[in-house]
């Protein structure tokens, strides 16, 4: 496991839309080790190995939740809007970076001290406002911020152990996990099958990138890697927690997106389980993933999606178990190995 590649994924700026700069590390990451590497227009990155007829997807998004300048006052002011899924809290007294023209500009999110303190914090994004020094707009358009300038959270990464904090987890955790498998397997891979390893973007937004894949690849079955909520924490009771921390890796049954196709899901669970490989089963009635749009994809793809959780994300800083993204690169190299039973079991009539 690659803890110096995830270290520097999940430091890089990319928000949804504006994933160059993870494509580009991704790509230097994987160059030498697929047998062709293409990006499609929508920015995709899709890496193959094999040259059979049985197609397989293995996709993670490498977009991360971020903002947009939407307007720059006279007195050098930003005001932003979201791009993805966002809380303004999150956002109060936090350091951001924007991809300016001219290079990258950080600035902080305007909070009153004590001292000044109103009624209530700002709850919506039109309340905020990032302080970047400027003392006039003009100065702010020379630095080469516009409004459609997009940026996040400052990052940082930090290990104690198997316990790993940093930005951007969602999803550079599944995206280094499909970088390892794919180095791991690639002279491995024989008989009739191409795999496509696929770092797609503006899933934060919508699911968007996926659908260019999938119909690029047309497979016949997919495997989505994720990061996933994590709610085992004192505010959340156990019934609420929908994985936990520790619990390795995360395969989920349902959520508001798609049902997990049965036999996959229990072709996957004894794999899992005679290779003494740690999982967790996930019900997750409020999210969705890439998988979304693969399942129903032609005539119906069978899908499973595997996953790491993480605490805190879609927020400045989420907390992962290495050992547990340990587990998802394990259960994914495992189903990656035994093709031949995993698509007679999903494709089986019940």
């Amino acid at each position: 496991m690659d803890v110096e590649l995830l270290s520097r994924l999940s430091m890089e700026i990319g928000p949804s839309g504006f994933e160059d700069r993870v494509r580009r590390t991704i790509k230097e990451s994987v160059s030498n080790y697929a047998d062709e590497v293409t990006v499609d227009n929508l920015g995709n990155l899709i890496a193959r190995v094999g040259n059979g007829s049985f197609r397989v997807l293995v996709s993670a998004h490498m977009d991360e939740v971020g903002v947009m300048i939407s307007h720059i006052d006279q007195r050098g002011f930003l005001r932003i809007v979201p791009i993805g899924g966002l809380d303004p809290w999150v956002f109060l007294d936090k350091e951001l970076v924007f991809m300016g023209r001219n290079g990258d500009v950080v600035g902080v999110v305007g909070v009153d001290p004590p001292h000044l303190r109103r009624e209530k914090p700002p709850s919506k994004f039109e309340e905020l406002y990032v302080d970047v020094g400027f003392s006039n707009r003009d100065e702010a358009l020379k630095s080469g911020l516009i409004p459609g300038s997009s940026g996040t959270f400052v990052g940082d990464f930090r290990q104690r152990g198997s316990v790993a904090i940093g930005k951007a987890f969602d999803n550079r955790v599944g995206c280094t996990a499909l970088i390892d498998t794919l180095r791991n397997i690639k002279s491995k891979i024989s008989g009739d099958v191409s795999i496509y390893f696929a770092w797609n973007t503006q899933e934060e937004v919508g699911l968007r990138g996926i659908n260019a894949v999938v119909n690029q690849v047309n497979p016949h079955l997919a495997f989505i890697v994720e990061t996933t909520v994590a709610a085992d924490v004192p505010t959340s009771s156990e019934e609420l927690w929908i994985t936990r921390i520790g619990g390795g890796v995360a395969l989920r049954a349902f959520d508001r997106s798609m049902i997990a196709n049965p036999r996959l899901l229990s072709a996957a669970l004894e794999l899992a389980e005679s290779n003494g490989i740690k999982y967790q089963l996930q019900v997750n009635p409020y999210g969705g993933t890439d998988a979304g749009v693969v399942h129903i994809h032609g005539t119906g793809v069978p899908s499973l999606v595997l996953s790491t959780p993480a605490r805190y994300i879609h927020s400045p800083a989420s907390l992962i178990s290495i050992d547990d993204l340990r587990q998802v690169e394990a259960l994914l190299t495992a189903l990656l190995l035994n093709l031949d039973l995993i698509r007679n079991s999903a494709n089986s009539e019940g």
